[in-house]
């Protein structure tokens, strides 16, 4: 497939090229949960890449990104195919990862500290820069938590672990193999795993140096040194005043693999990789389930006897020990942010969108308040009164009749058009040309993001 992509580079660029600059937008049906960021990071393209681009981002919409994929046709001609996917929170690949920290964790720190739990995990395809990621933001915890800037006096606690299958290690051991275990409360004790009290940033920086020298890597296609086990960072931040404490979670999950990935692994690494997709697949149900449980309670639907979601954390060892992360009926408040890792080149552009929809899965939407007033002022809602005003106020010279373009839909009729059926209506009018007909679809696009 790559020396497709190679013999095609030209055809590439063409084909995306006479795409459409405006694009139909993406309209949200809520609002996104303020206990769950799903974000995506787009890696910084090598100055070494022979691939052109195939992600996106869109000028007019600050978090929706296109994915446009060269289709090898068995006719022979080449075709572009295009996907695009939204997140809450989209990082271009000239982002740093303070700027990352700035807008995403720096919140979790005060969080954790006052005793919620915070949880950050960072997920992708091998070679997508997770661990670079994961590893400057614990850095940038660790100044924060240093720095004397929050208010109070605590102790704090380090604790990183790794999992490997159903197997579980303590990186500041060694690699000691630990176990998980359910004490009486049904909470999974990580036993033999050994908690470091910190007393300043020399001594996490040292803590987190030496548990990045005992992790499991392992060369694959993408990635010579490849995480082929998730890692967990625990900061458990104990308050002597009220003998209470907080906890915040820096996962680093194992790399994702393409087929191509794995096409030369023995069974042994195969099994591996099956165990990472599995628990990558327990995670996710587990991160949705207590979103949805998060949502449910917060709209009061449980006296009308809707039941929460089944949150299958028993299914997998890393769920295990964050269960009290997913667990709907923990009294401690809970924020998750996760970090979809994504490389940009076109050889991706599998596991990229493989990525994207595992991150969109993740998204818990919830219903906007105030329907009754503020929504109306949103084009999705107007009746066809109100869109016949919008369209004679924008008609442009010559005329736009709005008879034509909208005789009887409403907002939300008139935004399940097609680019192509709404430009055929314009150029019904007289004296319409196809430039005209085009200017005022995406005039009418962008009145639909604007509202």
């Amino acid at each position: 497939m790559e020396q497709f992509y190679l013999e095609n580079i030209p055809k590439y660029h063409s084909l995306v090229g006479a795409l459409d600059p405006c694009p139909k937008p993406r309209i949200s049906k809520g609002v996104p949960s303020p206990n769950m960021v799903v974000s995506a990071r787009i890696r910084p393209r090598p100055k070494n890449e022979r691939f052109p681009s195939a992600t996106f981002p869109r000028s007019n919409q600050e978090n929706v990104l296109d994915i446009h994929d060269l289709y090898n046709h068995p006719r022979g001609i080449p075709i572009l195919r295009s996907n695009n996917y939204e997140v809450d929170r989209l990082f271009h690949s000239n982002s740093t990862t303070e700027e990352i920290y700035e807008d995403l964790v720096a919140d979790l720190v005060p969080f954790a500290w006052d005793g919620g739990i915070g949880t950050l995990f960072a997920y992708g395809q091998t070679g997508s820069g997770k661990t670079f990621t994961v590893s400057r933001l614990e850095e940038l915890v660790a100044e924060t938590l240093m720095s004397g800037n929050l208010e109070g006096e605590r102790e704090i606690y380090m604790t990183i672990i790794d999992l490997a299958g159903n197997a579980a290690f303590d990186l500041l051991s060694n690699r000691e193999p630990i176990s998980l275990l359910e004490d009486s409360s049904g909470n999974t004790q990580m036993v033999g795993a050994v908690e470091h009290q910190v007393f300043d940033m020399e001594d996490m920086r040292a803590l987190i140096e030496q548990a990045t020298s005992f992790r499991r890597t392992a060369p694959t296609l993408k990635n010579p040194t490849s995480s082929r086990s998730h890692t967990i960072c625990r900061i458990r931040i104990w308050n002597g005043a009220d003998c209470s404490d907080g906890s915040l979670y820096l996962i680093d999950l194992a790399g994702s693999e393409a087929a191509r990935d794995v096409a030369t692994h023995g069974a042994d690494r195969m099994l591996e990789t099956r165990q990472i997709n599995v628990s990558l697949s327990v995670l996710k149900d587990c991160i949705r389930g207590k979103a949805l449980a998060d949502t449910v309670t917060s709209l009061d639907r449980e006296k009308l006897g809707r039941k929460l979601p089944h949150i299958p954390f028993r299914q997998s060892a890393l769920t295990r020990v964050l269960k009290h992360v997913f667990d709907p009926a923990g009294a401690r408040a809970c924020r998750t942010v996760v970090i979809a890792c994504i490389n940009p080149s076109l050889a991706d552009v599998g596991p990229t969108k493989n990525t994207l929809r595992f991150a969109e899965m993740l998204r818990v939407l919830e219903p906007a308040t105030n329907e009754t007033s503020a929504d109306r002022t949103s084009a999705i809602q107007w009746t066809n009164t109100q869109l016949q005003e919008w369209i004679r106020a924008n008609c442009g010279t010559p005329a736009i009749l709005d008879r034509v373009v909208a005789p009887r839909e409403s907002g939300a009729q008139l935004f399940k058009l097609s680019s192509t059926e709404i430009e055929y209506r314009c150029r019904q009018c007289p004296g319409v040309k196809l430039e005209q007909a085009k200017a005022f679809r995406c005039k009418l696009w962008q009145m639909y993001i604007v509202s």
